[in-house]
């Protein structure tokens, strides 16, 4: 019987977002990786053979804006709202991460008020990019300042870059190195552009153990100073202000990477269901479990997540009672 564990990375494919990856025909994602089939009850099947307890879900890449911004707005909120109802029918497994109609801004603002004061999601899944511009991008300060009133969970996830070279590694799906290099540009920005500093409450989880920024963290952190002479911003410290998760293959070079810019308390569990099939993350699981301690283990698998998401302490409590 595997460790429980709460997954802080996990993704659903809700009927309205799944509708426009079928209107455009779009089997394959991200370069080459099959759509994967999701229902509730296949959540619930692999949360159970996993010792998951609790879950959030959001959407994955391909992000909901695919041109067509009217539709953008409307698949955003069917897809909230959907989510919402899930957290309403299963509170003690699941948590939902809401998306936005980006770059639709005004559009979104009004989606982030939404979900937030109606719907009261636990938190919001924001992409590296959104075409021609990065997370930290001035023209995103008005969608930040709102998730920064609420003090709110933000998960990032990595997606297409907005460039990528012609002739290089046209074989490789995107999840295998573009992604990272996605996830590592972004957060970078977020820094470099005192994105983080100014909006200091927005708890922002970056996935896959950071990607490449655990190896680059020794090469850019003394360089504070020069890249920003006017500012007080401490790339380090920025970085081991952010939450972690272990989503992938992580175990175990870029764990101990991780280790290293991370504290103990701000590293968390993820399965990346249903993009990684069940047989590997199950394999993926005993791995992380040989690899923590049990001291570590209990701070990845239950007591990080919480300080995040009390709300699955809470209904855990009130399911046992």
């Amino acid at each position: 019987m595997p460790k429980t564990r709460i997954d802080v990375h996990a993704h659903y494919l809700p009927p309205a977002y799944n509708d426009i990856l079928k209107r455009r025909e779009m089997r394959y994602l991200d370069g080459g990786f099959p759509k994967p089939d999701w229902n509730e009850d296949s959540q619930l099947a692999a949360m159970e053979q996993l010792g998951i307890t609790y879950s959030a879900l959001s959407i994955s890449s391909p992000h909901l804006h695919m041109g067509d911004p009217a539709e953008a707005v409307e698949v955003a909120r069917a897809s909230n709202e959907y989510g919402a109802a899930l957290v309403k029918k299963y509170p003690s497994k699941f948590a939902v991460m809401a998306s936005l109609p980006l770059p639709e801004i005004r559009e979104s603002v009004e989606e982030v008020i939404y979900c937030r004061d109606v719907l009261h999601v636990d938190g919001f899944s924001l992409l590296t990019n959104y075409g021609a511009f990065y997370l930290g991008d001035p023209m995103l300060d008005p969608i930040m300042e709102e998730l920064n009133r609420g003090g709110c969970v933000v998960s990032l996830h990595p997606t297409e870059p907005s460039a990528v070279p012609k002739g290089v590694n046209e074989n490789l799906p995107y999840p295998l190195m573009e992604f990272f290099f996605d996830t590592t540009r972004t957060v970078m920005n977020l820094i470099l552009t005192g994105t983080l500093k100014k909006y200091s409450k927005i708890r922002f989880i970056v996935p896959h153990a950071g990607a490449y920024l655990p190896v680059l963290a020794d090469r850019v952190s003394p360089m504070s100073k020069m890249l920003i002479p006017e500012g007080d911003i401490d790339i380090a410290e920025s970085l081991g202000e952010l939450y972690y998760d272990l989503g992938g293959v992580v175990m175990p070079k870029q764990y101990g990477n991780l280790r290293q810019i991370a504290p103990e308390t701000h590293i968390l569990y993820g399965s990346d269901t249903p993009f990684t099939p069940l047989p590997l993350c199950v394999k993926l699981s005993e791995d992380m479990d040989r690899g923590l301690d049990d001291e570590m283990a209990d701070l990845v698998y239950n007591k990080n997540p919480v300080a995040l998401f009390p709300g699955c302490q809470e209904e855990k409590s009130i399911a046992s009672d």
